[in-house]
């Protein structure tokens, strides 16, 4: 059993150490496309004597099928690629590509499933291995490891138990792989696909009930430094918030409460209250003690953000 590993983030770096420990790992390839994470893995692997291939997008099928024929891998894994792998050649490999896929599927194809999951409020992540077919994030499912999402994880956090769940995901991989099972088709009828987070999707909409709100601000921390809102016009990045158990009656997005060094509360939809405990404004980072000692006061409303302000938010690259 030998494979080829194809990969861009390092969602997948633990699982590929162990690829490598096993001594199961015929080459590795990474996107040439100067994203940070991958340049990174470039250099690790360059640094442990394993060069990796690179490979561009324009001419992806054509350096693919050199670089798998030279190999000749049982299979070809995919560890995250921001590029469609071209049909002429999933067949190359005898048992095909497959792909790692960072979520449940069928609910949560995508590029950015994570965002998407905290953001709904599901209980749970998971580490899916299929078969790749033609269209994204479909084909047999071989392997699943279901990843508990808690109350207070972040996007950054449960990023992070994903990849160490990933290592077992690829042992039971292999070992589907090894016996030749077929995996199981996945529902179509099930079957969802979420694009990539655009701008408004990050933006704090002030009429959601609090939960909702604080659900968003675990979904884009830390890769966008939290989910976007308007202070006096400009903009203010709500990186950590609690709901309260209180009800105030007062419009959505109104300071309801802002006590100098202690907290600052903003009123939500369903006269719900949200407390605000970290955020980012250009000058810096402060608790929302630290916003109220610089002046917010009690009435003050907080908006969504402008379109012309969001328009100078550049969007985050995402794993």
């Amino acid at each position: 059993m030998r494979v080829a590993v194809i990969i861009s983030s390092l969602l997948g770096w633990p699982l590929l150490q162990d690829l490598l420990a096993q001594g199961v790992v015929a080459g590795v390839a990474v996107p040439a496309s100067g994203r940070e994470e991958a340049e990174q893995l470039h250099q690790w692997l360059t640094q442990s004597g394993l060069a990796p291939r690179r490979l561009t997008r324009a001419g992806l099928a054509e350096e693919l099928t050199s670089w798998l024929t030279a190999l000749q891998p049982t299979a070809a894994l995919v560890l995250t690629f921001p590029w469609r792998i071209p049909a002429a050649v999933l067949d190359l490999p005898p048992q095909g590509f497959i792909n790692v896929h960072f979520a449940a599927l069928p609910g949560y194809r995508g590029p950015e499933p994570t965002f998407w999951q905290l953001r709904n409020g599901e209980a749970a992540g998971a580490v899916t291995a299929h078969r790749m077919e033609a269209d994204f994030d479909t084909g047999p499912v071989l392997a699943a490891t279901p990843v508990p999402i808690g109350l207070h994880d972040t996007h950054g956090l449960h990023r992070a138990q994903l990849a160490l769940a990933a290592v077992g995901t690829g042992r039971a991989l292999l070992e589907a792989l090894r016996t030749g099972a077929p995996g199981h088709p996945q529902d179509e009828a099930a079957a969802r696909y979420w694009p990539r987070p655009a701008l408004p999707d990050l933006c704090i909409d002030w009429q959601e009930p609090a939960e909702a709100i604080a659900r968003l601000v675990r979904a884009v921390n830390p890769w966008n430094r939290g989910a976007l809102a308007a202070l006096r016009g400009q903009p203010l990045r709500i990186l950590s918030a609690t709901p309260r158990p209180e009800t105030v009656d007062a419009a959505p997005g109104t300071v309801v409460l802002a006590a100098p060094g202690q907290a600052l509360l903003v009123a939500c939809g369903a006269g719900q209250v949200l407390q605000l405990d970290m955020a980012a404004l250009e000058e810096g980072f402060f608790t929302g003690g630290q916003l109220a000692n610089l002046g917010i006061q009690p009435g003050e409303v907080l908006g969504t953000l402008p379109a012309t302000a969001a328009a100078i938010i550049p969007q985050p690259q995402l794993g």
